[in-house]
């Protein structure tokens, strides 16, 4: 049987790097950034006006009439020609999402993975967040940038994310109810919440054996 986990997470909450060390231990691919150069290939839109969008809602009232309608119905919807590029590429990666889904076991970082595959019954999605001084010291560190531009690039990319999330799922980014697990990083340590998500992983895929 597949295992698709989906990661949403917070900027700085390392979301990624829990992902990536996820993958290594079940020895599965990993999907973040490569799925815009996946969509670039299945839309026929260069990578880099893909990336400039990434993660960005729109404001699209095309979009907004037909979300209840044709965003799962990918590329071959009727309006998606007509649609802004953002909007583009949510139903691109939605596909693409789709795509390495039906591959086999895989982890998926941001994109609205979770909603993409709310009816897969092998996704498992979760949430890493944290203390937001936690975050700001990490990514003032990684990055070499005071404690202002940190908080800055934090509160920029959380509002973006949460934007995008809500626009196009109807859902609340970072709620419990919009996932299967959510975690504090900034409590336990990346180290430790990989650990927890793993283990909580191991019993998702005891009970599906079960049923």
């Amino acid at each position: 049987m597949s295992l698709i986990i989906t990661i949403g997470r917070q900027f700085g909450s390392g979301g990624r790097d829990v992902g990536e060390k996820v993958a290594e231990y079940f020895n599965i691919p990993f999907y973040d950034e490569e799925l815009v150069e996946l969509a670039a290939q299945k839309s026929n839109i260069s990578k880099e006006a893909l990336k400039e969008v990434d993660e960005h809602a729109t404001n699209s009232f095309l979009y907004s009439l037909a979300s209840g309608n044709y965003s799962m119905r990918g590329i071959n919807a009727p309006i998606y020609y007509e649609m802004p590029i953002n909007d583009k590429l949510f139903i691109a990666q939605a596909d693409v999402i789709k795509e390495v889904a039906k591959r086999g076991s895989c982890v998926i970082v941001g994109r609205c993975a979770d909603y993409a595959l709310a009816d897969w019954n092998d996704c498992f999605s979760i949430f890493v967040h944290a203390d937001l001084d936690w975050r700001i010291n990490r990514i003032a560190s990684k990055h070499g940038k005071t404690p202002k531009e940190a908080k800055d690039m934090i509160t920029k990319t959380d509002k973006s994310r949460a934007s995008y999330y809500n626009y196009y799922t109807n859902k609340k980014w970072g709620a419990a109810r919009s996932y299967n697990l959510c975690i504090d990083s900034g409590k336990l340590g990346i180290d430790y919440a990989t650990e927890a998500i793993i283990e909580s992983i191991k019993i998702f895929d005891r009970t599906k054996i079960s049923k």
